[in-house]
Protein backbone atom coordinates (compact mmCIF):
# COMPACT_ATOMS: atom_id res chain seq x y z
CA UNK A 1 0.00 0.00 0.00
CA UNK A 2 1.43 3.73 -1.44
CA UNK A 3 1.99 5.91 1.23
CA UNK A 4 -0.31 9.29 1.05
CA UNK A 5 1.22 12.78 1.44
CA UNK A 6 -0.14 15.67 2.55
CA UNK A 7 0.92 19.13 -0.09
CA UNK A 8 2.94 20.00 3.32
CA UNK A 9 4.76 17.08 3.27
CA UNK A 10 4.91 17.26 -0.37
CA UNK A 11 6.46 20.93 -0.60
CA UNK A 12 8.58 19.92 3.10
CA UNK A 13 10.16 16.96 0.42
CA UNK A 14 11.30 18.74 -1.82
CA UNK A 15 12.80 21.37 0.17
CA UNK A 16 15.09 18.35 1.66
CA UNK A 17 15.81 17.59 -1.66
CA UNK A 18 17.06 20.90 -2.88
CA UNK A 19 19.18 21.38 0.55
CA UNK A 20 20.33 17.39 -0.66
CA UNK A 21 21.43 18.79 -4.39
CA UNK A 22 22.69 21.98 -2.42
CA UNK A 23 25.13 19.90 0.13
CA UNK A 24 26.44 18.24 -3.13
CA UNK A 25 27.39 21.29 -4.86
CA UNK A 26 28.83 22.51 -1.51
CA UNK A 27 31.20 19.47 -1.35
CA UNK A 28 32.65 19.82 -4.87
CA UNK A 29 32.95 23.52 -4.21
CA UNK A 30 34.74 22.60 -1.05
CA UNK A 31 36.79 20.43 -2.40
CA UNK A 32 38.27 22.84 -5.54
CA UNK A 33 38.71 25.55 -3.16
CA UNK A 34 41.09 23.42 -0.34
CA UNK A 35 43.35 21.94 -3.43
CA UNK A 36 43.53 24.89 -4.81
CA UNK A 37 44.49 26.43 -1.25
CA UNK A 38 46.97 23.72 -0.28
CA UNK A 39 48.86 23.71 -3.79
CA UNK A 40 49.46 27.87 -3.19
CA UNK A 41 50.43 27.32 0.16
CA UNK A 42 53.33 24.70 -0.74
CA UNK A 43 53.80 26.00 -3.91
CA UNK A 44 56.68 28.54 -2.89
CA UNK A 45 58.57 26.31 -0.32
CA UNK A 46 58.69 23.61 -2.94
CA UNK A 47 59.90 25.75 -5.19
CA UNK A 48 62.81 26.90 -2.85
CA UNK A 49 63.30 24.10 -1.92
CA UNK A 50 64.39 22.99 -5.33
CA UNK A 51 66.38 25.55 -6.11
CA UNK A 52 68.46 25.20 -3.03
CA UNK A 53 69.26 21.84 -4.21
CA UNK A 54 70.18 22.36 -7.43
CA UNK A 55 72.76 24.58 -6.23
CA UNK A 56 74.04 22.08 -3.94
CA UNK A 57 74.26 19.34 -6.71
CA UNK A 58 76.20 22.16 -9.21
CA UNK A 59 78.91 22.98 -6.51
CA UNK A 60 79.41 20.45 -4.11
CA UNK A 61 81.77 20.28 -1.46
CA UNK A 62 82.60 16.42 -1.47
CA UNK A 63 81.14 13.31 -2.96
CA UNK A 64 77.71 12.77 -0.69
CA UNK A 65 76.78 16.58 -1.33
CA UNK A 66 75.73 15.72 -4.36
CA UNK A 67 73.78 12.57 -3.79
CA UNK A 68 72.28 14.57 -0.78
CA UNK A 69 70.81 16.91 -3.55
CA UNK A 70 69.70 13.98 -5.78
CA UNK A 71 67.56 12.74 -2.71
CA UNK A 72 65.75 16.26 -2.17
CA UNK A 73 64.82 16.75 -5.70
CA UNK A 74 63.43 13.42 -6.21
CA UNK A 75 61.77 14.09 -2.65
CA UNK A 76 60.17 17.65 -3.94
CA UNK A 77 59.36 16.03 -7.68
CA UNK A 78 57.25 13.21 -5.77
CA UNK A 79 55.42 15.54 -3.39
CA UNK A 80 54.29 17.97 -6.44
CA UNK A 81 53.37 15.19 -8.55
CA UNK A 82 51.39 13.73 -5.64
CA UNK A 83 49.45 17.28 -5.50
CA UNK A 84 49.00 17.45 -8.57
CA UNK A 85 47.12 14.17 -8.33
CA UNK A 86 45.11 15.18 -5.11
CA UNK A 87 44.29 18.59 -7.18
CA UNK A 88 42.74 16.57 -9.96
CA UNK A 89 41.09 13.86 -7.26
CA UNK A 90 39.43 16.79 -5.49
CA UNK A 91 38.66 18.90 -8.62
CA UNK A 92 35.41 17.46 -10.26
CA UNK A 93 33.53 19.12 -12.62
CA UNK A 94 30.45 21.15 -11.88
CA UNK A 95 27.21 20.12 -13.41
CA UNK A 96 25.01 22.48 -15.22
CA UNK A 97 23.15 24.92 -13.50
CA UNK A 98 19.40 25.36 -15.59
CA UNK A 99 18.57 29.31 -15.55
CA UNK A 100 15.41 30.55 -13.28
CA UNK A 101 14.09 33.52 -12.65
CA UNK A 102 15.98 35.43 -10.13
CA UNK A 103 12.93 35.95 -8.01
CA UNK A 104 12.40 32.15 -7.82
CA UNK A 105 15.74 31.46 -6.72
CA UNK A 106 15.21 33.91 -3.99
CA UNK A 107 11.86 32.89 -2.38
CA UNK A 108 12.96 29.08 -2.16
CA UNK A 109 16.33 30.58 -0.28
CA UNK A 110 14.33 32.28 2.55
CA UNK A 111 11.94 29.31 2.59
CA UNK A 112 15.10 27.39 3.19
CA UNK A 113 16.43 29.62 5.89
CA UNK A 114 13.32 30.64 7.29
CA UNK A 115 13.56 27.55 10.06
CA UNK A 116 16.61 28.32 11.06
CA UNK A 117 16.20 32.07 10.94
CA UNK A 118 12.97 31.90 13.19
CA UNK A 119 14.83 29.99 15.40
CA UNK A 120 17.20 32.51 16.02
CA UNK A 121 15.25 35.55 16.27
CA UNK A 122 16.12 36.54 13.62
CA UNK A 123 13.79 37.99 10.19
CA UNK A 124 14.67 38.83 6.56
CA UNK A 125 12.84 41.96 4.84
CA UNK A 126 12.80 41.93 1.56
CA UNK A 127 12.77 45.57 -0.67
CA UNK A 128 11.58 45.90 -4.14
CA UNK A 129 9.93 42.77 -5.87
CA UNK A 130 13.11 41.19 -7.14
CA UNK A 131 13.66 41.31 -11.33
CA UNK A 132 12.61 38.48 -13.54
CA UNK A 133 16.26 38.12 -15.00
CA UNK A 134 17.55 35.00 -15.29
CA UNK A 135 20.27 33.57 -13.17
CA UNK A 136 22.40 29.66 -12.83
CA UNK A 137 19.67 28.19 -10.14
CA UNK A 138 21.95 26.27 -8.50
CA UNK A 139 24.83 28.15 -7.85
CA UNK A 140 22.86 31.07 -6.99
CA UNK A 141 20.71 29.11 -4.66
CA UNK A 142 23.87 27.75 -3.22
CA UNK A 143 25.75 30.83 -2.39
CA UNK A 144 22.46 33.02 -1.58
CA UNK A 145 21.27 30.40 1.37
CA UNK A 146 24.92 29.93 2.90
CA UNK A 147 24.55 34.22 2.68
CA UNK A 148 21.55 33.92 4.36
CA UNK A 149 22.71 31.37 6.90
CA UNK A 150 25.81 33.22 7.80
CA UNK A 151 23.19 36.43 8.28
CA UNK A 152 21.05 34.30 10.93
CA UNK A 153 24.22 33.27 13.03
CA UNK A 154 26.05 36.84 13.06
CA UNK A 155 22.83 38.91 13.95
CA UNK A 156 21.72 39.27 17.15
CA UNK A 157 18.53 38.19 18.24
CA UNK A 158 15.49 40.21 17.22
CA UNK A 159 18.19 41.91 14.58
CA UNK A 160 16.18 42.33 10.92
CA UNK A 161 18.31 41.64 7.78
CA UNK A 162 17.31 43.59 4.52
CA UNK A 163 17.74 42.08 1.05
CA UNK A 164 17.73 43.80 -2.24
CA UNK A 165 17.97 42.42 -5.52
CA UNK A 166 18.67 44.69 -8.68
CA UNK A 167 19.88 43.92 -11.95
CA UNK A 168 22.90 46.37 -12.71
CA UNK A 169 22.32 46.64 -16.03
CA UNK A 170 25.94 44.93 -17.52
CA UNK A 171 25.01 41.09 -17.49
CA UNK A 172 24.96 41.07 -13.53
CA UNK A 173 22.35 40.88 -11.16
CA UNK A 174 23.53 42.30 -7.55
CA UNK A 175 22.01 40.86 -4.05
CA UNK A 176 22.44 43.52 -1.20
CA UNK A 177 22.46 41.84 2.03
CA UNK A 178 22.07 44.10 5.20
CA UNK A 179 23.62 42.54 8.31
CA UNK A 180 23.09 44.44 11.91
CA UNK A 181 25.83 43.60 14.22
CA UNK A 182 28.30 42.30 11.38
CA UNK A 183 32.19 43.58 11.53
CA UNK A 184 33.85 43.41 8.33
CA UNK A 185 36.56 40.77 8.08
CA UNK A 186 39.73 41.97 8.85
CA UNK A 187 41.42 39.69 6.09
CA UNK A 188 40.52 38.69 2.12
CA UNK A 189 37.78 36.91 1.32
CA UNK A 190 39.44 34.97 -1.62
CA UNK A 191 40.95 32.33 0.28
CA UNK A 192 40.92 30.13 2.85
CA UNK A 193 43.33 31.83 5.11
CA UNK A 194 43.41 31.75 8.95
CA UNK A 195 41.94 34.81 11.00
CA UNK A 196 44.16 37.31 12.47
CA UNK A 197 44.35 37.98 15.69
CA UNK A 198 42.06 41.16 15.46
CA UNK A 199 39.45 39.14 13.67
CA UNK A 200 36.21 39.12 15.11
CA UNK A 201 34.77 36.18 13.25
CA UNK A 202 34.86 32.61 14.38
CA UNK A 203 36.75 30.56 11.85
CA UNK A 204 33.74 28.80 10.81
CA UNK A 205 32.05 32.19 10.24
CA UNK A 206 34.91 33.10 7.81
CA UNK A 207 34.77 29.88 6.12
CA UNK A 208 31.44 30.22 5.39
CA UNK A 209 31.96 33.72 3.74
CA UNK A 210 35.30 32.67 1.83
CA UNK A 211 33.20 29.32 0.31
CA UNK A 212 30.38 31.90 -0.79
CA UNK A 213 33.06 33.95 -2.73
CA UNK A 214 34.91 30.99 -4.24
CA UNK A 215 31.43 29.70 -5.79
CA UNK A 216 30.92 33.25 -6.97
CA UNK A 217 33.80 33.64 -8.31
CA UNK A 218 33.27 30.14 -10.23
CA UNK A 219 30.47 31.98 -11.88
CA UNK A 220 32.12 35.08 -12.72
CA UNK A 221 30.76 36.63 -9.51
CA UNK A 222 31.82 38.38 -6.15
CA UNK A 223 31.11 38.56 -2.81
CA UNK A 224 32.16 42.07 -0.71
CA UNK A 225 31.33 42.82 2.87
CA UNK A 226 31.54 46.20 3.62
CA UNK A 227 30.74 48.58 7.10
CA UNK A 228 27.22 50.56 6.85
CA UNK A 229 25.51 52.77 9.09
CA UNK A 230 24.36 52.21 12.41
CA UNK A 231 25.98 48.62 13.48
CA UNK A 232 25.20 47.28 10.45
CA UNK A 233 27.51 46.21 7.66
CA UNK A 234 26.47 44.76 3.84
CA UNK A 235 27.24 41.88 2.17
CA UNK A 236 27.05 42.26 -1.61
CA UNK A 237 27.43 39.56 -4.05
CA UNK A 238 26.63 39.66 -7.81
CA UNK A 239 26.58 36.76 -10.23
CA UNK A 240 26.15 36.85 -14.07
CA UNK A 241 22.90 36.94 -15.82
CA UNK A 242 22.19 33.61 -18.04
CA UNK A 243 19.38 35.15 -19.86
Amino acid sequence: MSARHTPGEETSDQHLAVLDELAQSERRAFGFELASSIAHMIGTPLHVISGRASLIRTAPDDASVGDNARRIEEQVERLAERMRAFITYLTLPEPSSAPEPVSGVVETALKLCRTAAKTRGVSFELGERAPATMVAARSTLLVLTRLLGFATRVAPAGAVCSLDVADTGDGRVAFTLGVPGLVPPAGRLESLEPPTSGESLVPEELQSLSMSAAIARRRGGSVEVAPGPTGRSTIRYTTSRTG
